[in-house]
């Protein structure tokens, strides 16, 4: 039997085949194994130790590294795994304080409906939320300006920027700075080429746009965590194209558009829908323009969706 040394504490910042990547608390990165009684093996390809994980390892003396035990995870973001007949939760990253979403405005067009999903897992998760709309240099002000305020209307703070000329770069680093953020949003959106400008050490690929379908091609495999300053943690994402809810019940969608709050508890009927019964104040605040429509249309398509999966 291998002897070890004293167990020491580190994050998980990848995930690879059958090995993890972790720093520890002075510094070293360190490739890891996990000890395979500890943790129960998932079926259906999902890994027991996510991105963001602190854990606990055991040194051994011939120089490798075992994790032994995940630590209490604070937060959890996730997503209804893909592609599978029985429902099942896809940790995407643990213990983060804050989603940046990056949408972008053109090659790929915006994409809203996307969007408004990561904000209501990030509401889910009780993350701090911030949009990014990037490529501003693709599309005129005028024609995006309403879909910010849209968002800036439901208490998120939108940064417009773009990785081509630079525009608001240094207020994204701001945002990031001294906190543990994750970056996502779809294929092509330009996660990868903000966070090289603000750490231009990072090398991070970059693919183009297919021209064929408008959409993104994926750059980014893994969920990646990166150390960018003092007390700074970004975790760059894959490109998502799906992203289902695990575990939001219809009843509980309303509250997770953080603008229907205050509304909600006018409505003649505890338990309002907001769809069809009468007296509804959510309606009538779309009616007056106190509420945006095209929030609120995202809101029934996504309520459906639930329903029908119920």
């Amino acid at each position: 039997m291998r002897e070890t040394s004293p167990t020491v504490t580190g994050r998980v910042l990848a995930c690879f085949h059958d090995e993890w990547e972790v720093a520890l608390s002075g510094g070293d990165i360190i490739r890891c194994r996990i000890r395979g009684r500890q943790f129960t093996k998932l079926p259906d390809g999902r890994k027991p130790v996510v991105p963001g994980d602190l854990v606990e390892l055991s040194l051994l003396r011939d120089g490798s590294c075992v994790i032994e035990r995940v630590l209490p995870r604070e937060t959890v973001l996730s997503r209804l795994l893909p592609g599978r007949r029985r429902p099942a939760e896809q940790i995407i990253i643990s213990n983060v304080k804050q989603l940046v979403t990056v949408a972008s405005l053109g090659a790929p067009s915006l994409n809203r409906r996307l969007l408004d999903r990561f904000l209501i897992i990030s509401e889910v998760a009780e993350l701090h939320s911030v949009v990014v709309f990037n490529k501003t240099d693709l599309v005129p002000e005028k024609e995006w300006r309403p879909a910010a305020a849209a968002y800036e209307d439901a208490g998120y703070e939108v940064i417009p920027t773009s990785a081509t000329n630079g525009t608001n770069v240094d207020r994204l680093a701001s945002v990031l700075a001294g906190t543990f953020s994750v970056l996502a949003g779809p294929s092509g959106a330009g996660k990868s080429s903000l966070l090289n400008i603000i750490r231009p050490g990072l090398g991070l690929r970059v693919k183009e746009v297919s021209k064929k379908s408008g959409k993104g091609k994926h750059a980014t495999t893994n969920v990646t965590v990166f150390r960018i300053g003092d007390g700074t943690l970004v975790a760059d994402t894959p490109g998502f194209r799906e992203l289902g809810f695990w575990r939001i019940r219809p009843s509980e969608l309303d509250y997770l558009f953080p603008e229907f709050r205050d509304h909600i508890a006018r409505c003649r009927f505890r338990g309002c829908s907001h769809s069809h019964e009468p007296d509804c104040a959510i309606k009538e605040a779309v009616e007056t323009g106190a509420l945006n429509a095209a929030r609120y249309d995202s809101y029934l398509r996504l309520l459906e969706e639930l329903k029908e999966g119920a």
